[in-house]
């Protein structure tokens, strides 16, 4: 029994998993709506967007690097879905072009990282800005109503199953799918071996550019997904869409337990990290807290997280809930 629980406290994202817990039952106390039917379901349409980005940024985070281009690839790409049909196009072309548009991206960045040994940071930054001019010279000033989102797309997020969103169920089994491929392909498990020591990788013939090359386009795939998933959450698009989404996603990968120096997370811990950041948005908005202070309170929390990282790297091992990723 003491095995199981010095096991259980060595779980990287159980401290912040009960963190959650405890704001959930705090929020229940002081609104009570909060556990209400509808008021889980809020936080669920809340937190889909924010996640799926997670998972995304999870595949390059764990090799040390970043991506921030998906915040104007994620606007770009909910356009585009949205002006298939006044194009004169189905909707599986707008699901295509979304799809290549994410790939694309990340192939450009992959590319730029793994062959050119640029630095991530200045590359997805750099991307960041020429995927939103082009996006800007495309939309100009339209934007994207209700009327002319496709029916199908318009489905998936006004739809529940069994009082859960559509929206959530998709990104819940996104997780999972990523989750699987993580821990058990030997391609992917390769992307903790290059985060944590790329050296070594390198002497042991882990083919390290094309892994992070793969693993940019995965981002990028994942990404263009997310763009429909935006599209049909809010049933609208604008060349404002998407604008500081990546540094939430981000956010949400290392208060998760996704170690931004690389090597160790899940998209579990993801996960937990994006529901949580909703849950005090909720909370303090249901408190009548100014927004400010609730952005206020998600920064403290980033950098408790890092902390709390820092700490727990320096006094143990950690292990994660699908094991350990060192």
């Amino acid at each position: 029994m003491t095995s199981l629980i010095q096991k259980a406290l060595r779980i990287r994202e159980l401290p912040i998993f009960l963190f959650l817990v405890l704001v959930a039952l705090i929020t229940g106390v002081a609104n009570p709506a909060f556990f209400t039917v509808a008021g889980l379901q809020d936080v669920l349409l809340g937190v889909s967007i924010v996640a799926v980005l997670a998972i995304a940024q999870t595949l390059v985070i764990v090799m040390k690097h970043i991506d921030l281009s998906v915040g104007s690839t994620i606007g770009f790409t909910a356009y585009v879905m949205g002006a298939a049909g006044s194009w004169g196009h189905s909707v599986w072309w707008g699901l295509a072009v979304s799809l290549g548009i994410g790939i694309a991206v990340g192939a450009i960045n992959g590319f730029l990282v793994a062959y050119m040994k640029l630095p991530s940071l200045v590359v997805t930054l750099a991307t960041l800005y020429l995927v939103k001019g082009i996006f800007n010279e495309i939309a100009g000033g339209d934007t994207i109503t209700g009327d002319r989102v496709p029916e199908a797309v318009n489905a998936i997020g006004a739809n529940y199953f069994f009082g859960v969103p559509y929206i959530y169920i998709i990104v819940f089994v996104l997780m999972l799918v990523v989750g699987f491929i993580m821990k058990r392909m030997r391609a992917a498990r390769d992307l903790y071996a290059i985060g944590s020591n790329l050296s070594a990788s390198e002497l042991a013939g882990i083919p390290v550019a094309r892994r992070v090359f793969l693993a940019f386009v995965a981002t990028g795939a994942i990404t263009g997904l997310a763009g429909v998933l935006l599209l049909a959450r809010y049933n609208t698009a604008d060349a404002n869409s998407g604008v500081g989404i990546e540094l939430y996603a981000i956010a949400a990968c290392v208060i998760g337990g996704v170690a931004i120096a690389g090597g160790i997370g899940t998209v579990y811990g993801a996960m937990i990290g994006a529901v949580l950041l909703q849950t005090i948005t909720s909370a303090l908005g249901a408190l009548g807290i100014p927004q400010f202070w609730q952005l206020a309170v998600n920064g403290t929390l980033l950098i408790a997280a890092i902390s709390l990282d820092r700490y727990l790297s320096s006094r143990v091992k950690p292990t994660s809930i699908m094991g350990s990723h060192e």
